[in-house]
Formats: structure tokens, C-alpha cells, sequence
């Protein structure tokens, strides 16, 4: 059975490398490529369907379909273009435009989840391009990385830190992860964007040139208003809400007072509530990205199966050794195979595949230093190559929609400066602190 299990796992995630690979949007959607194989593994007696039912993680389903849920409605309301729009319009020059989209998005990827940004960012960026007269590229890596870093520091960055909060059973985990990852996703931002202004300086140059125009263009969209303000000023109020809801829980959790609700809970209430109030529930809920809720109820009974068989021992034995008992020698281990897994997996299923791995090793809540490494590490993973995250593939495929292409080795050659530098800026922080 083992055998059988362990041909699944390399057919499916074998597709998905195929896939991914081609870049081509019309190829089968990743969470198609991930159902058919969990499928499998429930058809040939790899997991038992009670197994498969017990493996979905609905804390992450829930907080997934209520993040999903209050973003939508920030997109249908006008709300987020009209934010794009008003921090272009406060720039003085043109290096402040690419400032200001880098820093905005990597702000609200830490709380609004950066494979929705990728979504919503990538024409953003090309109109941006088009209107400053630059090439296109530039923008679309500057979001690319400016979504991935920024959503490092909190659990509700992107999925995978997500699942690190739930599975790890660390108390607080919003403090947790600020503590141990806010500071260097500050410094990471800084060092990234100087890096842009210096490899792209022409852009920067041609931008300068055709400034003035641009804002004279733009200024009549000042006045614009969101396509539906109601719905945007509900919805900014409900997430603001919601997001303190979480904050104060972790702040209750970390002073020891006890309190039932976590980060799911919370995010499901805001849900419910944006959805009572909103009067476009239908609408709302028609927008939503379903593939990605069954993309991950596949990956759990996936990666449950892999566990069942014995196959993530098998994968261990190709992976640095992680010693438990030097914390210092155990980040590096754990941000190493996570930047290098993440690049056949992607970091997502990579974290999937991770976690119990490190729960056999006997991390537990207390070890809230190995967890920041595998959710930092597998995050800035993404900054490395294109099948890296998931954010990149959704900007991939967005981009060339619009007839824009962004090659592997473009990606790359800036990639891996991008990645050296803030895996170093990571480890360097955690090895001080811990």
C-alpha cells in the first residue's frame, strides 16, 4: 500500500509540476490537479474515508472561506481599487508611486491574504505600468514580492503561516508571530525595495520623465467614488472590527485569560456579519474563490495519506537533520528544507507535508522559535522561483490573461538575491532572540 501511496503522491504533485511549469492558464486548475489525487488515495485504500473526513483542518476552511468572504467584498464595493488609486495620487515623484504600491500591499497582505492581493493587484500593477509608461515586468515582481515578505509577519498573512498558527497549537499566535517575525519582514521590505531602486533605475528614469502627465491624468479619478460606497463602508468597518476581534483574543491569550474564540471564530463571525448586513450576500457569495476551499480540504486528505504511509519518514531522510535540542542549529535546518522543498511542492503543501514532521519531532506549543522558522522560511521561499508560492502563479497567470509575460529566469535572477537576503535577515533575527 505504501507503494501505491507513494505513486499517487509523485503523479499528482508530478502533474502539478507539469502544470505549473506550462504557466499556461488554460492547464487544469491546481485544485482539480490535488482533488483527483486525494480521490485516489481514498479509492485505492491509501485512507480510509473516515481518515479523509477527519483530516480536513475546517478551522482552516473557515478561516479561508471568511477572509475570502470579507475580501470580496472589499473588491466588489471599488473599495481596494480606490485605495490603489489615492496612494498613487499622494505621490510627489515617481519613485513615490512604486514606494507606495510596494509598501500598500505589503501592508495589507499581512491581514488580507496575499494570494487574494496577487488576484486583485496584478491589473492594478499593469494599468500602472501602462499609465507611467514603463514595462510592465518591473511592477508585477514588485508586487510579487512585496505581497510574499509582507505577509510573513501575522497568521492570517497566507495560508501556510494559517496552518502553522492552527496545527502548532501555540497560544496567541498573532503576538507569536509579531514578536518573532515583524522586525525582520520590516527590515526585508527596506532591503527589497533599495534593491528594485538600484536594478531598475531606468524604469525609475523613463517613470520621472512622463510624471507630471500621469498625475494630471489620474487627478479627475480623485473625486471617483467606490462603485458601491455602501457596501464599502460596511465592509471596511465589519474588517476593521474583525481584525481587532483577533488581535484582542491574542492579547487576552498571551496575558493567560481564557477566552473560547480563536482566530477561525472570529473571522467567521465578521463573515456572518458583513453578510447579514451587506444586502449583497448573493453577489458576494457568487464572487467567492471556491477552488481554493477545496484546494485545501484535498491537500489535507493528500498529505494525511502521505503521513499514514510512511512516506514523509522517507522524504525526512533527504532533508538536513533537525537537532531539538539546539534551538539555533534547528531554525537553520528548518528554514533550509523549507526554502528548498517549497520549490517542488510550493509552500503550502510543503508546510502540509512539514508539519507532522516536525510534531513527531516533538515540537509542541512551547516552541514558538522552530515554528517562525517554518512559517517565515517557507513564505520567503516564495521570493525564489515562480512555482514557489502559490501568489506567483495566481500573477503568472493574470498577467499573461492581459497578454503579459513574466519568464522563469526573469523571475529568478532577481529571486535568488531577493531570497539570500531575507533568509539572512530571518535567521541572523531568530538566532539573536532565541
Amino acid at each position: 500500500m505504501e507503494f501505491v501511496a507513494l505513486a499517487i503522491f509523485l503523479a499528482t504533485y508530478g502533474a502539478l509540476s507539469l502544470r505549473n511549469l506550462s504557466a499556461r492558464s488554460a492547464g487544469a486548475p491546481i485544485w482539480l490537479v490535488l482533488l483527483l489525487g486525494a480521490a485516489a488515495m481514498v479509492a485505492s485504500g491509501s485512507i480510509s474515508i473516515q481518515e479523509a473526513y477527519s483530516s480536513i483542518n475546517l478551522q482552516v476552511i473557515i478561516f479561508l472561506f471568511s477572509m475570502f468572504t470579507l475580501v470580496t467584498a472589499l473588491d466588489i464595493s471599488g473599495v481596494l481599487e480606490d485605495f490603489a488609486t489615492r496612494m498613487i495620487l499622494r505621490a510627489r515623484k515617481a519613485e513615490d508611486v512604486i514606494f507606495l504600491t510596494f509598501l500598500g500591499f505589503a501592508v495589507l497582505s499581512a491581514f488580507l491574504m496575499n494570494d487574494t492581493l496577487a488576484l486583485m493587484g496584478t491589473p492594478i500593477m499593469i494599468s500602472l505600468a501602462k499609465k507611467m509608461r514603463i514595462r510592465v515586468k518591473p511592477l508585477l515582481l514588485i508586487l510579487a514580492f512585496s505581497i510574499t515578505i509582507g505577509s510573513v509577519a501575522t497568521p492570517m498573512g497566507n495560508p501556510q503561516n494559517l496552518l502553522v498558527a492552527l496545527v502548532s497549537g501555540m497560544s496567541a499566535p498573532v503576538v507569536k508571530f509579531a514578536y518573532f517575525l515583524a522586525l525582520p519582514t520590516v527590515i526585508n521590505l527596506g532591503i527589497t525595495f533599495l534593491l528594485f531602486r538600484f536594478l531598475y533605475r531606468k524604469e525609475f528614469t523613463t517613470a520621472r520623465s512622463g510624471f507630471v502627465e500621469l498625475t494630471a491624468l489620474e487627478a479627475g479619478i480623485k473625486e471617483k467614488p467606490a462603485s458601491d460606497r455602501r457596501l464599502g463602508r460596511v465592509a471596511v468597518v465589519i474588517v476593521v472590527i474583525t481584525m481587532a476581534g483577533i488581535v484582542l483574543a491574542n492579547v487576552f491569550q498571551a496575558a493567560g485569560l481564557s477566552q473560547p474564540f480563536g482566530i477561525s471564530e472570529i473571522s467567521l463571525f465578521g463573515a456572518a456579519l458583513l453578510l447579514a448586513v451587506s444586502g449583497r450576500s448573493r453577489d458576494i457569495v457568487r464572487s467567492l474563490d471556491w477552488g481554493i476551499l477545496v484546494l485545501f480540504a484535498s491537500l489535507f486528505v493528500l498529505m494525511e495519506a502521505v503521513s499514514l504511509n510512511g512516506i514523509i519518514a522517507f522524504i525526512t531522510n533527504y532533508l538536513p537533520p533537525i537537532d531539538t535540542l539546539n534551538p539555533r542549529g534547528a531554525i537553520l535546518a528548518i528554514t533550509i528544507s523549507a526554502v528548498l522543498l517549497s520549490q517542488v511542492l510550493s509552500n503550502v503543501p510543503m508546510v502540509a507535508l512539514y508539519l507532522p514532521l516536525m510534531r513527531s519531532l516533538n515540537f509542541g506549543p512551547g516552541d514558538a522559535y522552530a515554528w517562525a522558522a517554518l512559517a517565515g522560511g517557507s513564505t520567503i521561499a516564495g521570493n525564489l522561483t515562480l512555482l514557489g508560492a502559490a501568489s506567483n502563479l495566481i500573477i503568472l497567470e493574470e498577467a499573461e490573461r492581459r497578454g503579459h509575460r513574466l519568464g522563469f529566469f526573469e523571475f529568478l535572477k532577481i529571486g535568488v538575491v531577493v531570497t539570500l537576503l531575507n533568509i539572512v535577515v530571518l535567521y541572523a533575527y531568530l538566532y539573536l532572540i532565541v
